[in-house]
C-alpha cells in the first residue's frame, strides 16, 4: 500500500508499506497516523531541520536502513531519494526486541 503526502515545496513524500508492516496495524492498536507523523518528522531531520526523533543508521545485515525509535517501538525504514521524490519504504514495525528478527 502506498500513500503520498501533499509535498513540501518542490518535493513529494511517498510512504510505502510493506507487507510485514501492514500486519502489524492488524494485530496491534497502534495507529497509521501515528506512524506517518513519525516518519515526516524523519524526513525533515534527514534534511537538515532539527526534528526531536530519535533516528538512527543501522549496522551490519540492516546496512542501509534506518531506525525510528518511540518508547517500545521500532520502525525500520529505507529512505530512496530522486530530485522531485521521496519514497519511504516501511520495511518492518514492531516493538523492542521483535523488529530485527
Amino acid at each position: 500500500m502506498s500513500k503520498k503526502i501533499p509535498p513540501n515545496g518542490k518535493r513529494i513524500l511517498q510512504i510505502q508499506f510493506e507487507r510485514k508492516a501492514e500486519k502489524f496495524f492488524d494485530k496491534k492498536s497502534a495507529g497509521k497516523d501515528e506512524v506517518n507523523e513519525l516518519i515526516i518528522k524523519a524526513v525533515k531531520k534527514l534534511s537538515g531541520y532539527d526534528e526531536n526523533i530519535d533516528l538512527r543508521q543501522l549496522k551490519g545485515e540492516w546496512k542501509g536502513y534506518l531506525r525510528i525509535r518511540k518508547n517500545n517501538l521500532r520502525i525500520i525504514i529505507k529512505v530512496t531519494e530522486d530530485e522531485n521524490l521521496i519514497i519511504v519504504t516501511v520495511v518492518n514495525i514492531d516493538f523492542r526486541g521483535s523488529v530485527y528478527k
